[in-house]
């Protein structure tokens, strides 16, 4: 089966999203190919931009520089990082608005409340503090560099092993002592035990956040709260990052309202509440804009010259030939397929080269591309495609592989998303750039 359209996006994640918010109102015809959910789906909950290469870890919360003073230190000294490549061309000033005016474009668009600081000092549901610059609105209040001698109650509940409130009380307590500002006063820590619930075990993030999307459920929650706070003085509630998947808003509202405190969710881990809402919102995204959606697998493609001519998609028992004027893949690092190596490293559609501290990686194994502690930066996450200053993928030599393929998001090499705190960041002004470009040639 032949399928015509104008632009082809490989993936569904957050570089896909810039790409097709880019391309929206442009005339074109929109094709995203998914195959599955991708790292967007374990989001935590935060849309981190640039963390500064130089920031120590033993940096106090209210000396944490800007985003923006983030990414100009990268600019300056990371020549190889993507955000250096997109740059080129531009001053810096000008690069550091246009990323400005992208994330905060991309943030306003999607269907899913998100709020911004600069920085923010988030508490992750492992009780760690990490950088930010956007966060899902019901994270918000758990930002710890607008706290004063916060008074914080941390809520877990039995049978949810993913968030020890305990642990995160002592946590706060314990990161508070390093801090000259006094933002946490007092932390205590609460199991509250629902009676519907009573006695269940390892329940999941998932069906803990349906059953708090029901009214008569998360009303009830903040009523067992309020008992509890009965003649106790607080002025924060850091809750699991569980809840609703629907009706987020509404459970923080109603829990602000009954306890009178202020409440947010924590950060999440892998699988992601947080996470799935992120994804349900993309999704709704390519939906309302009438974006045609293909559940299947790229497996290959037909060229002629420089330019990609057609894509191989696999849905179920059809093979389907998808033909297009340009071509932007999105696929992430390994959680996505975007980078394998079977025997050497490779990205397995289009063949394009892997690069690594700016040389092509070819048969090196693991332990030769790791660090032996865990803690330290691992290079084989900073792997990945080079592209030009339009988002243009490159092969060994520098070169434009195809006039009409981008690349965009994770998959792009010398950053590591996670690590290096910039993951959502690079996979919204990729993506613009790539979506862009891939307007004009397609």
């Amino acid at each position: 089966m032949e399928i015509k359209t104008d632009i082809v996006i490989i993936g569904s994640g957050l570089a896909a999203y810039a790409a097709a918010l880019e391309l929206r109102g442009s005339g074109r015809e929109v094709t995203v190919v998914a195959k599955a959910p991708g790292a967007s789906a374990l989001n935590s909950g935060a849309w981190d931009i640039a963390d500064s290469p130089i920031r120590g870890r033993k940096d106090e919360w209210k000396d944490w520089p800007s985003w923006k003073e983030a990414l100009r230190q990268i600019l300056r000294r990371e020549e190889r990082h993507p955000y250096t490549l997109l740059s080129r061309g531009q001053s810096e000033t000008d690069f550091v608005d246009f990323v400005e005016k992208t994330v905060a474009r991309a943030a306003a668009v999607l269907p899913l409340p998100m709020a911004s600081g600069d920085p923010l000092a988030l508490v992750g549901d492992l009780g760690t503090v990490k950088p930010s610059a956007w966060v899902q609105a019901s994270m918000r209040d758990a930002d710890l560099r607008r706290w004063d001698q916060a008074k914080v109650l941390v809520v877990g509940i039995p049978g949810f092993p993913n968030f020890n409130a305990r642990f995160i009380q002592q946590s706060l307590l314990e990161q508070q002592e390093a801090q000259r500002k006094t933002h946490v006063k007092f932390a205590g820590s609460f199991d509250l035990e629902i009676p519907e619930w009573a006695g269940r075990v390892s329940m999941s993030a998932i069906e803990l956040a349906q059953r708090l999307d029901r009214e008569e459920v998360f009303v009830s929650f903040g009523q067992e709260i309020v008992r509890y706070l009965e003649g106790k003085v607080y002025t924060h509630l850091l809750l699991p990052p569980i809840m609703g998947l629907e009706n987020t808003p509404a459970i923080l509202q109603a829990l602000n309202r009954i306890t009178g405190l202020t409440a947010a969710e924590t950060l999440a881990t892998p699988m992601s509440v947080p996470g799935w809402r992120l994804q349900q919102a993309l999704e709704n995204f390519f939906h309302e804009n009438h974006c045609e959606r293909l559940e299947g697998e790229a497996v290959g493609f037909d060229a002629d010259g420089r330019r990609v001519k057609a894509l191989y998609v696999h849905r179920g028992d059809q093979r389907l030939k998808l033909k297009a004027g340009a071509f932007l893949l999105a696929t992430g690092k390994y959680l996505g397929g975007g980078i394998q190596r079977r025997g050497r490293w490779k990205e397995p559609l289009f063949n394009l080269p892997i690069f690594l501290d700016g040389r092509v990686l070819d048969s090196q194994s693991l332990p030769q591309t790791s660090r032996p502690h865990v803690a330290e930066r691992q290079p084989f996450l900073s792997c990945g495609v080079t592209v030009n200053s339009l988002g243009q993928a490159l092969d060994v030599e520098g070169q434009i592989v195809f006039d009409n393929l981008f690349a965009a998001g994770a998959i792009l090499g010398e950053f590591s998303p996670a690590q290096d705190r910039c993951a959502a960041g690079v996979s919204l002004v990729s993506g613009t750039i790539a979506g862009r470009h891939a307007s004009a040639v397609g």
